[in-house]
């Protein structure tokens, strides 16, 4: 499928001290670690990204002398409250730029970026392809599941992840359509999420992950509460 594409233009806005002679050389920042396609797919809103509704944000960050980006202001955002902004602003946080400089010298700068969201293709999901899970594997998986859910680490539920990004007044009226639209069923939840773990995992990738501790389960497995549903994807790159 087409992934959603996110791009980033760039300008510098150089903090010159006024008097300066225009002959002086200058070198305005630029890219030197551009964002990474996997963070842009991971950071597109859910919710957005399900409507496939694009997005606009420009951005105004200063750049520190080892050329990483400080926090960046939000100047523009569209469509407003989708969380798009926020997005973007985790984004940039994860490149890096060559620094300007005045005469060799580093100076202070600050870049205007503009970060362009779009989103991806749906694409029907087929099913699962490979081999089915063992009874053991399930029986472990289910295991988990409860070890998981008494200690409130399960990874994030669908209705969460199809709210990713909405603002709090957005998800006072879109959390009640979802509640309706997609009624809590403890029992399926748990067993849907038992056959997508053993089936991501097996028996011994399953026993690993106990074995180091259930807790890191919830962050590599976020999301998989999800799968069974169709739903855009959320993939990227820049």
């Amino acid at each position: 499928m087409r992934r959603a594409i996110t791009t980033l233009s760039l300008a510098a806005l150089l903090a010159a001290p006024g008097g300066i002679a225009a002959a002086q050389e200058r070198t305005n920042a630029r890219w030197s670690r551009p964002v990474q396609p996997d963070v842009a797919s991971d950071l597109y809103p859910g919710f957005a990204g399900m409507l496939g509704e694009a997005g606009r944000v420009l951005l105004i960050c200063p750049i520190e002398a080892d050329g990483h980006p400080g926090p960046c202001e939000v100047a523009r955002e569209a469509p407003h409250g989708m969380g798009f902004g926020a997005a973007a602003q985790a984004m940039v946080a994860t490149g890096e730029f060559t620094a300007a400089r005045r005469d060799g010298e580093i100076v202070p700068t600050r870049i205007q970026t503009t970060v362009r969201f779009r989103p991806p293709d749906r694409e029907p999901f087929g099913g699962w392809t490979g081999p089915e899970p063992t009874p053991a594997a399930l029986a472990l998986a289910r295991d988990m599941f409860d070890e998981l859910a008494a200690g409130s680490q399960l990874p994030a539920s669908y209705r969460d992840e199809m709210m990713d990004g909405l603002d709090s007044d957005r998800r006072a009226v879109v959390g009640p359509w979802l509640d309706e639209l997609f009624p809590r069923d403890d029992a399926r939840e748990k067993e849907v999420t038992s056959i997508q773990m053993a089936r991501l995992f097996g028996e011994e990738g399953l026993r690993r992950l106990r074995g180091r501790g259930a807790g890191r389960l919830a962050d590599g497995g976020r999301g998989l509460c999800g799968l069974s549903r169709p739903h855009a994807g959320r993939r990227g790159s820049v």
